[in-house]
């Protein structure tokens, strides 16, 4: 067997969403075809901009961090849910958010790929939307969270990162300047 890859060593794929139900390779227009044996990809915001980045693992290599740049990226918010009834890293919550018209769903997840982790915040793009409408939380407890736009606006102006504990009234807006982070908690929502 010695180098040789079970899949060809092909070059990677990165498919963006042009909207209607169709999407578009945009691997070799963004320098992200690699042709190394790539095994498994992690989505996270790496440099704290607000931008998801890349990573992909690589058999017997090193991996590719791949960095997103894009300038037109719109607004984006990441909400840290944390257990209280439920497990502490709130596995297997849905979060259902909603902004400019639009409900976007996503699930804390452990393990979403092969030889990969996403991040436990779940990330949000806004686009040009001005705000958040509601956020709606089914905690694996059974408890379902519901938080109104108009009581998110300012703690969503300071920061992109919310941290919500599950069954409280209070959220903490997590603010990092320079590589530090800090909270501001809010009363009540």
């Amino acid at each position: 067997m010695g180098e040789n890859s079970w899949n060809g060593y092909e070059h990677n794929c990165l498919f963006a969403n042009v909207g209607q139900g169709q999407f578009m390779d945009v691997a070799r227009p963004t320098g992200s075809d690699s042709i190394k044996d790539g095994r498994g990809v992690a989505v996270a915001d790496f440099n704290r901009d607000g931008r998801l980045d890349l990573v992909v693992n690589n058999n017997n290599e090193t991996p590719m961090l791949y960095v997103n740049n894009l300038r037109k990226s719109g607004k984006a918010i990441e909400l840290k849910l944390a257990g209280t009834k439920s497990n502490r890293d709130a596995i297997g919550a849905y979060v259902r958010l909603t902004s400019g018209g639009k409900t976007m769903t996503r699930q804390v997840e452990a393990g979403s790929g092969y030889a990969s982790q996403m991040m436990l915040p779940v990330h949000f793009g806004l686009g040009s939307a001005a705000g958040v409408d509601e956020i709606e939380i089914r905690w694996p407890s059974g408890l379902v969270q519901r938080i109104q736009g108009q009581k998110l606006e300012a703690m969503i102006k300071g920061s992109r990162e919310l941290r919500i504990e599950e069954g409280s009234d209070s959220l903490t807006q997590i603010v990092v300047a320079e590589g530090r982070s800090a909270s501001l908690t809010s009363p009540d929502y």
